[in-house]
């Protein structure tokens, strides 16, 4: 994240969405415990973010190292956005409106929520997510990319309608590298 960016919250949101990703492809959910599963890889100095809420008092540490996040909200996100989609007294239908419920700009921070929330509403359901996705407007695609990684890291190659894969441009070569991330993952 930092080769192409410089405005922390995005660098902390971009790499919090990777642990994310990583996490599903790992074979967890998404739901209300993958927050407490990041916080803990965040205890245990595996990912680089400070294992607090609030920012260190001045002098405490330099936030300016290279890796190292301020404070882990970032990594909050996901399993508070995944309680909506559990929580009785919420309902957001049709599921696409919650692009509006988080905004239609192209920024990170209006994207990943609502990418979290189909993600988790839609965990089994790759065409699903990715149709609200899109029909949401604004930035669809964006809104699109994200929820179908985070969903597909969740089904895996074999849940994602061929028709999807067959429409992309260099689709062999896509599906290849596919394959071998998963290998990779299952021998960890």
């Amino acid at each position: 994240c930092r080769l192409t960016q410089s405005n922390e919250m995005i660098v902390a949101l971009g790499t919090a969405f990777d642990c994310v990703v990583s996490l599903l492809v790992a074979g967890e959910k998404l739901d209300s415990a993958l927050s407490d599963k990041l916080m803990d890889l965040v205890g245990k100095g595996n990912l680089p973010y400070q294992d607090r809420p609030l920012p260190p008092k001045p002098g405490e540490i330099d936030v300016n190292l290279p890796g190292l996040f301020p404070i882990p909200d970032a990594l909050l996100i996901p399993s508070c956005v995944a309680r909506i989609v559990n929580d009785p007294g919420i309902r957001i239908d049709p599921a696409w409106r919650i692009a509006l419920i988080y905004g239609l700009p192209c920024g990170i921070n209006h994207q990943l929520p609502a990418a979290y929330y189909l993600a988790s509403r839609f965990a089994d359901d790759f065409e699903s997510a990715v149709l609200h996705a899109i029909n949401g407007g604004g930035q669809n695609m964006s809104r699109a990319f994200l929820t179908g990684a985070l969903v597909g890291a969740q089904v895996g190659l074999s849940k994602i309608p061929q028709r999807f894969i067959d429409g992309l441009e260099n689709s062999n070569e896509l599906v290849s590298l596919a394959l071998e991330l998963g290998d990779l993952a299952e021998s960890d």
